[in-house]
């Protein structure tokens, strides 16, 4: 930042120092333009003093003179106080994460600032909109959209795990992040995707327990993306975003979805059983991307 942003190196972290104490240091007409400070320790910011140091050791002055930098000094009491709280202040650090950054992507911001009918869509980690309205979250959004999207199961297999989700967040110019949040998105093709894949997981989750806890049926157990994926491919994913689309969405959703879920799955748990005959630890080759794409081929 102080070499590509110099005027905004300061505008999101403090030097903090402390002094025994702060003198003015004389000049002319009573003005002066530096302050002596008296046995100083260093509170917060090493890092960022570091920085400077290596630009004036390397000749970078050119970048020290545009450059902006906050500083804090306490002494007395004050010293004490805040040399206390920012020796604290770490035990209450939120790292950012890739979804906290989603808010610079202008088709998010569209989408936020879009008209939804009915509830709302906020990107940011724990956004609650009370117990009546309905709120869209970022992972069941990205979870739905990429049980909709692309011609094999790798979006929604990436989307399938918290470790994926930040993956596809995280770099906003690739293209598994632009098939799923590009400029042709709207709600209803988004509440169209998450209602898809709420059908077919209820359908998987209605199924008695024995389908998903023995042998190869343990596919729906540790893969269910897979077969939401699997199921909604009866959808035209191509109108789904087209709020002037004239297939029967509502009533495809409703009705067949749930059983698209239910032959996939039977499908698919079948030709696992045929890939890898043998009995294996299942939680660990299950969710492999690897397996997905043969079962779907």
């Amino acid at each position: 930042m102080l070499k590509t942003a110099p005027r905004d190196f300061g505008a999101v972290g403090t030097i903090v120092l402390g002094a025994d104490s702060v003198s003015p240091v004389p000049g002319p007409a009573h003005f002066s333009a530096q302050l002596r400070l008296n046995g100083v320790e260093c509170i917060d910011g090493l890092q960022r003093l570091r920085i400077i140091g290596e630009a004036m050791e390397s000749c970078q002055m050119d970048l020290l003179e545009e450059s902006v930098f906050r500083i804090d000094v306490f002494t007395e009491t004050e010293r004490a106080r805040a040399r206390r709280l920012h020796d604290r202040a770490d035990q209450f650090v939120n790292d950012r994460t890739a979804q906290d950054r989603l808010l610079s992507c202008p088709n998010i911001t569209r989408l936020m600032d879009a008209n939804w009918e009915r509830g709302s869509f906020n990107p940011l980690r724990g956004v609650s909109s009370g117990p009546h309205a309905i709120q869209y979250t970022m992972a069941e959004v990205t979870m739905a959209l990429a049980c909709i999207s692309g011609d094999g199961p790798d979006l929604a297999h990436a989307a399938s795990t918290s470790e994926g989700l930040e993956a596809i967040w995280n770099e906003q110019g690739s293209d598994a992040y632009r098939a799923l949040f590009h400029v042709g998105m709207e709600p209803v093709g988004i509440v169209r995707a998450i209602e898809a894949r709420r059908a077919a997981r209820d359908a998987l989750t209605a199924l008695p327990l024995s389908r998903s806890t023995r042998g190869h049926g343990r596919l729906l157990q540790y893969a269910p993306e897979l077969i939401h994926w699997a199921a909604c491919r009866i959808l035209p994913r191509e109108e789904l975003h087209d709020p002037t689309s004239d297939f029967p969405w509502d009533e495809l959703i409703r009705s067949e979805v749930g059983t698209a879920a239910i032959a996939a799955a039977e499908q698919l748990v079948e030709r696992y059983r045929r890939l890898e005959p043998g009995q294996h630890m299942y939680c660990m080759k299950a969710p492999l991307l690897a397996l997905w794409r043969q079962l779907v081929h």
